[in-house]
């Protein structure tokens, strides 16, 4: 009966990250709380270690995913076995709609950048939840319509804008609140900043120095400190 009582502790628990993760996520906030409910319902969590991959580029979406905890790493590749990063997902974020949603192939994979607990959705049964409430359905075209923005977004600014103007972007795009308080961060490597670029890492670094040395960043083992956003405007690279 203690063993009973504890596992349904740990569900609970378990549920609680899944449903702290969809109460805060711009595309499901909002949902009258029944409804949440039931969508929580239908999450599964699991545990990756890092380099672990939680889905595949080319396979069938099957399952929406958010990230609990961690991070993953958003690749694309190409035929002769070229890989471009495209995103971090961090902790609080959904990831996985596309496929998802139309039933398609998955046009990217993901990876854990870090150890990362997930929740899935299997697709068939929130379909099912679909068809009995058409109020979600407002929020999943939000969905649809934030990821085509940020696709626009990113063919403009590779058509547009120069190497050091696309690294600075990217930069203030992946960074987040530093832990110690003060600014902001970006917890990548060089090899993986490039690697969104389509670039080498000796340019990224090239640039990082030189940015470090006018005061704009300030550079770690695994971490990229911005120390002044406004220094990293387009404006302001434009000739870096």
């Amino acid at each position: 009966m203690a063993q009973a009582s504890w596992l349904h502790v740990r569900i609970r628990m378990r549920n609680a990250g899944a449903a702290s993760v969809l109460r805060n996520s711009p595309i499901f906030r909002g949902l009258p709380p029944e409804l949440l409910a039931k969508v929580v319902s239908l999450c599964q969590n699991r545990d990756y270690r890092r380099g672990e991959t939680v889905f595949v580029e080319g396979q069938p979406g099957t399952h929406l995913y958010g990230v609990i905890s961690g991070r993953l790493i958003i690749t694309t590749g190409s035929p002769d076995g070229q890989e471009l990063n495209l995103n971090v997902v961090e902790a609080g974020e959904i990831v996985g709609e596309i496929a998802f949603l139309d039933g398609g192939a998955r046009t990217a994979t993901g990876r854990a950048a870090e150890p990362t607990t997930c929740f899935s959705i299997d697709r068939a049964p929130f379909f099912q939840l679909l068809e009995r409430t058409p109020a979600l359905s407002t929020h999943l075209l939000q969905l649809v319509c934030n990821r085509v923005r940020w696709m626009t977004q990113l063919v403009a600014d590779s058509a547009f804008l120069s190497v050091p103007q696309r690294l600075a972007t990217r930069l203030c795009y992946l960074a987040k609140p530093s832990a110690r308080g003060t600014g902001l961060e970006v917890k990548i490597s060089q090899a993986e900043l490039a690697q969104f670029l389509g670039i080498s890492r000796q340019v990224v670094n090239l640039h990082l120095r030189s940015w470090q040395r006018e005061g704009r960043v300030e550079l770690a083992r695994g971490t990229i400190r911005i120390r002044d956003p406004r220094a990293l405007s387009p404006t302001h690279t434009a000739s870096t």
